[in-house]
């Protein structure tokens, strides 16, 4: 566990972490009066053996939380607050006091918890409207009256049935809803990792949305609007790539979407947010001349001078394989004796299956990476470190590779995937259901089921691909299996 992070507390006696963070200086005197204490610690729900990032983020939602609290604080002298400044700080004072929202729920106003519960909430200040407050205590500012007001409706409303909702509700709705989804769902350690990666992703889209909209009142009006003008921002900032966009939006949608219809239900999204331009700026993508490219491919997915990254995508014409799917496969899915690996789809589960180790330089190539230090989620990927692989990274890496093996400054990264189709509609078996379950293209496949996703395939079906496979690479020149290290074995061709 790293030593140093930015509030992180630690026990020598204890294995769980915490938050702690003071509140600062010119605030503490206005924190006292309000009962607040000056140094405020809450448990991370982790231990000292936690990933980095997992610490990271907690303490990132607890300085949050941290930061509504100061606001707050500094709003007392302030007079008024709008409504969802009140909400917000309602919330954030409740917890800091440790009161439940909802403790006034059916408790007779006679019961002696009933005065206590609205005195650990609102200390002094409960009965700041009496005409003596002020002169019973000359040093206090009065809270705003619309926080009183939040804070005694919180007490009286149960969670989840808040007549007040913020767009920050709707992402932690969200939020909780795929962590639950991603527990049940995965049955297995590597699965777990992975949906825990795709979740992280969508939370980073999510944020982008929340930083673009901001923390607005959750309304028919407000999601629309927002939901509206960030598709078009969206469009703006990609406007040569329209599928980018749409990813983009797809997550912060679903949240929003998902707490209308489970928790605001007064709220009516629209769901007529599609991104037509998607299919008006459907690049072409020009493929491999099979007779004179394609052999000079092959001969450089088997030259060690080209990079790790072109030469298993130069080897992924023949699987239908993107970079984007390589750089998600790890190590550990590398079934040598069986002779295949498990390709980790990017964006939909159809396309997770396996793919035929073609030859030796491949299995290599394949396990080069075996013994590299894992990260945080304990995964290690065949293309090496994954930090270094970013989209514009490996597209411009396989594009000038593409040019030094060929010549052709017209190719792009998709050419050598979108050439396996072309290949196989050549020889014929482009519509073979088999052929159509290699690329990952049928995604109703039985390919799916239990045993694939623990990485067991069938037999019949790895021998269907196998065969396929090699009527794929039939007539490309045999180079011997060399080692990805060395190229004296290697017959280069006349270019």
């Amino acid at each position: 566990m790293p030593t140093k992070i930015t509030y992180l507390k630690t026990d020598k006696n204890s294995d769980w972490l915490s938050y702690q963070r003071g509140i600062p200086k010119p605030l503490r005197a206005k924190a006292k009066a309000m009962n607040i204490p000056l140094m405020i610690v809450k448990p991370l729900g982790l231990t000292k053996s936690a990933p980095a990032s997992l610490i990271s983020k907690a303490i990132e939602k607890h300085n949050e939380k941290f930061e509504d609290l100061l606001r707050l604080i500094r709003a007392t002298s302030e007079g008024t607050l709008d409504k969802k400044q009140a909400a917000e700080g309602a919330k954030a004072l409740l917890e800091t006091r440790g009161v439940k929202q909802g403790a006034l729920g059916g408790l007779d106003p006679i019961d002696p918890t009933f005065d206590a519960t609205i005195d650990a909430a609102l200390g002094i200040h409960q009965n700041q409207d009496h005409f003596q407050w002020q002169q019973n205590h000359p040093t206090e500012d009065k809270l705003p009256e619309s926080l009183v007001t939040a804070v005694k409706t919180l007490l009286n409303t149960s969670e989840g049935h808040e007549q007040f909702h913020l767009f920050s509700d709707a992402i932690e709705h969200y939020k909780q809803h795929r962590q639950q989804k991603m527990q049940l769902a995965a049955s297995s350690e590597g699965q777990l990792k992975k949906r825990q990666r795709e979740l992280d992703k969508d939370l980073e889209r999510i944020n982008g949305f929340y930083i673009y909209s901001g923390n607005q009142e959750f309304t028919t009006d407000n999601c629309n609007v927002a939901l509206r003008l960030y598709r078009k921002h969206l469009l703006e900032i990609h406007k040569t790539s329209p599928a980018t966009a749409k990813r983009d939006l797809a997550p912060a949608a679903s949240a929003i979407r998902k707490y209308a219809e489970e928790v605001a239900i007064n709220v009516a999204v629209t769901k007529k947010l599609t991104i037509d331009e998607q299919k008006a700026h459907t690049k072409q993508r020009p493929v491999l001349d099979v007779e004179t490219e394609l052999p000079l491919i092959w001969a450089a997915a088997h030259d060690g001078s080209y990079k790790h990254l072109f030469r298993l995508h130069a080897f992924g014409i023949f699987s239908g394989s993107h970079a984007s799917e390589l750089i998600q496969s790890d190590v550990d899915e590398v079934f040598e004796q069986d002779g295949y690996f498990i390709l980790r789809g990017t964006k939909r589960t159809s396309r997770t299956r396996p793919v035929v180790i073609i030859n030796e330089t491949h299995k290599e190539l394949l396990i080069q990476f075996k013994d590299y230090p894992k990260d945080s989620y304990g995964f290690a990927s065949i293309c090496g470190k994954r930090a270094e692989q970013t989209e514009a990274t490996h597209s411009k890496l396989i594009k000038e590779q593409m040019f030094k093996a060929t010549g052709n400054a017209n190719l792009i990264p998709y050419s050598m995937r979108h050439t396996g189709k072309h290949l196989g509609e050549l020889k014929g078996i482009s519509e073979l259901p088999t052929f159509k379950r290699m690329f990952g293209w049928a995604s109703t496949s039985a390919i799916q089921d239990d045993y694939g996703a623990a990485g067991i395939y069938s037999n019949a079906m790895m021998t269907q691909f196998r065969d396929l496979t090699e009527q794929l690479t039939a007539g490309l020149q045999d180079f011997h299996s060399p080692t990805p290290a060395s190229k004296s074995n290697v017959v280069q061709l006349k270019r």
